[in-house]
């Protein structure tokens, strides 16, 4: 009768454990899921807005503020992009396209994340692309944030030197900091879900 019992316990640990499963791996899947489309949002702030970097210019007691993004609105709005493109740098072009595959990329993660939390059948599978695709963009990010603070930290050399002149990081430029945050975090929930989702084995948690 105590092996009866024991056997009974331990099986109905093992099933209150199973039951626990799919609401433990879909509380993870859907937080990264939050998570992801915040960096969403906060990249598309980050790349369409022109608020990257902020120029002060102080001169017989009046000051002019202007500031410049990474995205080529006035030539969109002017239809001369093509002098964009042909006197853009090799930064200018790094900048935006780092920014643009981010943005592009976000938005797959965000879709194979929807459909791992809406099709059970296949959530392993489409959790391990939404992992990978995060890694990718958070490092698009992160390569992002150092390349532009060496091209500032470059120019600011010259900069510094122009009486009246005051140049800063601006709103763009940080809030490209708290989507790479976001993105970390993205990433971590997702990794944790997975490897939840793969240490059961099972497609249909």
């Amino acid at each position: 009768d105590d092996k009866t019992s024991v056997h009974a316990s331990h099986s109905a640990t093992f099933s209150q454990h199973l039951s626990n499963m799919p609401s433990h791996l879909m509380k993870l899947l859907i937080g990264a899921t939050i998570c992801a489309v915040a960096t969403l949002v906060f990249i598309c702030i980050s790349l369409f807005t022109q608020g990257w970097v902020e120029v002060d210019v102080t001169e017989i007691g009046l000051q002019v503020t202007g500031s410049s993004g990474i995205f080529p609105w006035k030539c969109v709005s002017a239809g001369t992009c093509n002098v964009f493109w042909n006197t853009a740098d090799g930064w200018d072009f790094t900048f935006f396209f780092l920014m643009l595959f981010a943005w592009i990329f976000q938005i797959a993660a965000l879709i194979t994340a929807f459909v791992a939390l809406l099709v059970p059948r296949h959530r392993y599978k489409f959790m391990h692309q939404f992992c990978g695709t995060q890694t990718l963009i958070t490092l698009f990010l992160i390569v992002e944030l150092i390349l532009y603070g060496i091209e500032y930290d470059r120019n600011l050399g010259t900069l510094n030197y122009i009486p009246g002149v005051s140049v800063s990081l601006a709103y763009s430029y940080w809030l490209c900091l708290v989507a790479a945050i976001f993105s970390v975090v993205t990433f971590m929930i997702a990794g944790a879900a997975t490897k939840r989702a793969r240490h059961h084995g099972c497609d249909y948690y």
